[in-house]
């Protein structure tokens, strides 16, 4: 940062300036050198009266962003407290389930020992199926003897019968009882075929239930099996949930340690952001009181130089107020001959040149100013190598025609056009406003000029009003280095 006042080279700047010698001449001579010296010092005040500002402008930035800060912090802090409380939540859930699942374990095992008497039972079932079948079996093998004897009965009455009916009347009686033989081995061999019918039902019957008992005993197998697997994974899962309710407690002793943490920080942060405040506000007020200090200089400065002092810096001044002489006559007169009219020169609907950055506008009278007025311009530079720029203002603080060097098409480069490019564009810092708004006879500021890329020229600002018919329009500004 530049130093505001350096009281040494001022001093030696007194020293070091020619000495008057008598009279008049030495009081004249006398203020001659203050008005210099004072507008050094004016411009060295700017200097650091904007310097400041920039570090106001940082310093309530990072006011705002400490704000935010502090804000994210109780955002965490608010959130630290929620994850407690979730994880409290949690691990209450965790233990209720733990409690389920111990509960399941419990179930699974008393149903592992049902299915087991059930599968013994099934193979008890089996077995005595197996042996019923095998009592079934003997019943057909009797069956078959008892229906062999009955066909060997058949044949034997059937043979009574022909002997019977060879002996005539005395084979009658042996044959009534031939015949009731043969239908008792009839009546027996049709009981042995319902028996053995019957047997076959039931042995079906038996083969059924036979296959399902042994499909029940290979399902109820399966569900052991299951069982036994869900049982594994119960085991699993509730040593996950232990391990997870182990993990919740370390967590939340550590959310218990962030809070706190979080508390301190944002009662130290809040005295932080409280300090960076005032110190922001009186960077403000030093940048405030500095800058109406260079613009009081600067009063002074002009009015020593309207008095008859600093005659060097006020050849600059006086081509400010002779430049709009000039500018008021020319515009008069193309007033008069209809090359422009007054409408035109005070529309302020500024149209927006596509594609520019910085964004340039072309005004309704832009034409006419460029083309009228670039020689005049040009000229005034050319008078003096302190003069670095001038141009015509708008009292929207819209310069439409500035000196050559920076009236260049733009590029592609925006920090480039920013400095070369400064022509047809706004210029709304208060120098800018200050200048386009000015309705006294001469206005003096001191003040930074934006180069683009971040360069700063210190740099002082002359302006003069132009008036159109009575009507403010806008003014004639002069930069320029007081050396």
């Amino acid at each position: 940062m530049s130093v505001a006042v350096d009281m040494a080279e001022v001093e030696e700047d007194l020293n070091e300036a020619p000495k008057p010698t008598e009279g008049k001449g030495v009081a004249r001579d006398t203020l001659n050198i203050i008005s210099t010296t004072l507008s050094r010092v004016a411009l060295d005040i700017a200097v650091s009266a904007d310097e400041i500002k920039d570090v106001a402008d940082i310093a309530q930035h990072d006011v705002q962003e400490f704000d935010g800060f502090v804000e994210q912090l109780i955002e965490l802090q608010t959130t630290a407290s929620e994850i407690s409380n979730n994880i409290s939540e949690a691990n209450v859930v965790s233990n209720e389930a733990n409690n389920e699942i111990k509960h399941s374990r419990e179930t699974v095992e008393s149903t592992n020992e049902q299915i087991n008497k059930l599968i013994k039972a099934v193979e008890a079932s089996d077995e005595r199926l197996s042996q019923l079948n095998a009592a079934l079996e003997n019943v057909g093998n009797i069956t078959n003897v008892i229906n062999g004897i009955a066909k060997q009965t058949n044949l034997l009455a059937l043979n009574a019968t022909i002997e019977a009916a060879r002996a005539g009347e005395a084979g009658k009686g042996f044959s009534v009882v031939a015949n009731e033989v043969k239908a008792l081995a009839s009546s027996t061999s049709e009981a042995t075929t319902q028996i053995e019918d019957t047997l076959a039902e039931i042995k079906n019957g038996f083969e059924l239930l036979n296959s399902t008992s042994r499909e029940t005993g290979r399902t109820a197998e399966n569900v052991k099996e299951c069982s036994s697997s869900f049982n594994e994974i119960l085991e699993k899962v509730s040593g996950a949930i232990e391990t997870i309710d182990r993990t919740n407690g370390i967590i939340d002793q550590q959310m218990e340690i962030v809070n706190a943490t979080c508390s301190d920080f944002s009662a130290v942060s809040n005295k932080v952001s409280t300090n960076m405040k005032k110190s922001s506000s009186k960077l403000v007020e030093v940048s405030g009181t500095m800058r109406k200090v260079a613009d009081d200089s600067d009063d002074l400065v002009l009015q020593s130089i309207t008095s008859g002092t600093n005659k060097e810096e006020a050849k600059i001044i006086n081509q400010a107020s002779a430049a709009v002489e000039l500018i008021n006559t020319k515009i008069s007169e193309a007033m008069a001959s209809g090359a422009i009219s007054e409408a035109e020169l005070f529309d302020r609907n500024h149209e927006e040149v596509p594609g520019t950055d910085p964004v340039q506008h072309i005004a309704k009278f832009s034409k006419f100013v460029d083309q009228t007025f670039q020689d005049l311009i040009e000229d005034v530079v050319s008078t003096d190598e302190r003069i670095k720029w001038c141009a015509l203002i708008d009292d929207t603080a819209y310069i439409s025609a500035n000196i050559l060097a920076v009236s260049k098409p733009q590029g592609s480069d925006p920090v480039w056009n920013t400095a070369n490019c400064r022509n047809h564009r706004y210029f709304l810092d208060l120098t800018g406003r200050r200048s386009g708004m000015n309705q006294e006879p001469l206005l003096l500021q001191t003040y930074q000029r934006d180069m683009g890329g971040g360069n700063f020229v210190p740099m002082k600002d002359i302006s003069a009003p132009i008036f159109i018919n009575g009507r403010h329009w806008g003014g004639f500004r002069i930069g320029y280095t007081p050396e």
